[in-house]
């Protein structure tokens, strides 16, 4: 199993403890499988980098996991991190390579620990879709920004400083009723 034998080659023996609790945990504690592979992950790189000549003190793993696996990084940006990483010692394709899926992680926890979630409440239901939806806008109106100010940079496009505005909305077809997606988490809120 991919996610025991990284822990073993990283010595990260607390690894399987910790994202464990952090699966079972409820509220602001709980993270999700794709946040569990990607802070998974992170512990990974960070491992790695212990281990090399680069200094922690000036180096934040998150950035630089972002960096070597976003898709809306360049692809310049991902070469000059994989090219410092590798100059200081660190094997970053041998590194990405134990990376793991948030897949992989389901299945380690629940086959080689033997947890399961515990049944999930209507209203964690609606809260888990509900930061789901916000995380989904606040990335849409990131990624656009980030495109239309590149886009500014080349002189495409006027100059100027913008703000990106993302409006989900729902029509339902039945009733030809057309909402704001959170207003229709208010309106259950409301009864």
């Amino acid at each position: 199993m991919k996610v025991a034998r990284v822990i073993s080659a990283y010595d990260l023996d607390s690894l399987g403890d910790e994202i464990e609790q952090r699966w079972l945990a409820t509220g602001e504690q709980k993270m999700s499988l794709r946040d569990l592979a990607d802070y998974f992950n992170q512990r990974v790189l960070e491992a790695a980098i212990e281990d090399s000549d680069v200094s922690l003190l000036d180096t934040d793993v998150g950035t630089l996991y972002e960096q070597l696996t976003a898709d809306d990084v360049s692809s310049g940006t991902k070469t000059r991190v994989k090219r410092r990483l590798d100059r200081n010692g660190v094997d970053i394709e041998s590194v990405k390579s134990d990376f793991v899926t948030h897949q992989a992680i389901h299945t380690y926890l629940r086959e080689y620990r033997g947890v399961s979630q515990p049944e999930v409440t209507t209203e964690e239901h609606v809260n888990t879709v509900r930061e789901r939806i916000q995380k989904l806008q606040d990335r849409s109106a990131a990624v656009t920004k980030d495109g239309i100010e590149s886009l500014q940079r080349e002189g495409v496009v006027p100059e100027g400083d913008i703000n990106v505005i993302v409006d989900i909305q729902i029509l339902h077809t039945e009733t030809d009723e057309q909402y704001n997606v959170f207003e229709l988490f208010e309106d259950r809120e409301e009864q």
